[in-house]
């Protein structure tokens, strides 16, 4: 399981509707169920092993970095950086996918359920709308971003609607 908040600043700030509300919350869902943040964890703290080990760290600070070691931890850094990157960029594509999935899932043309609110998948592409719009129409990714930029997400999400056929898009329909 998973603890998802939402802060009042970000809905009064964003002005969130009801469906991108659910976007935010299916996005920050993607997270949990596919345990993002738990698997950063454990990769890191496995770096952090791996990079003890090869540099024989016995945590002792009382002796002074040789120019070799401290060139080494400055790449392994990089190396950790860039990497810890490109996981974080397909944890958010993933997240975004999990939020258009459970819209979608609520939309069901064929059986309507007492109680249950339909919201459209594209919640989630006027949510991030809303964030880039927010953001000054910047967000693209950049070589140093951990988070693919707000832009690129947009048009991932303008893609995958784009590919749907028609049959699946008239489900969406009211």
């Amino acid at each position: 399981g998973g603890v998802v908040r939402v802060t009042d600043t970000l809905l009064r700030v964003l002005d969130l509707t009801d469906g991108e509300l659910a976007a935010l919350i299916g996005h920050e869902m993607g997270h949990v169920l596919h345990r993002h943040s738990q698997k950063r964890a454990i990769r890191n703290r496995l770096l952090a092993t791996i990079w003890e080990a090869f540099t024989f760290d016995d945590q002792d600070d009382t002796h002074e970095e040789s120019f070799g070691e401290a060139v080494g931890e400055g790449l392994w850094k990089s190396a950790s950086f860039l990497g810890d990157m490109a996981f974080s960029r397909a944890d958010e594509y993933q997240a975004d996918e999990v939020a258009w999935d459970v819209l979608a899932s609520s939309y069901n043309n064929y059986h309507v359920q007492k109680n249950i609110r339909q919201f459209h998948p594209k919640n989630v592409r006027r949510l991030l709308k809303k964030l880039w719009d927010f953001q000054g129409g910047s967000g693209s990714t950049t070589w140093e971003s951990t988070h693919p930029g707000t832009k690129d997400r947009i048009i991932a999400l303008e893609e995958k609607w784009d590919k749907l056929k028609s049959f699946d898009k008239r489900k969406f329909t009211v």
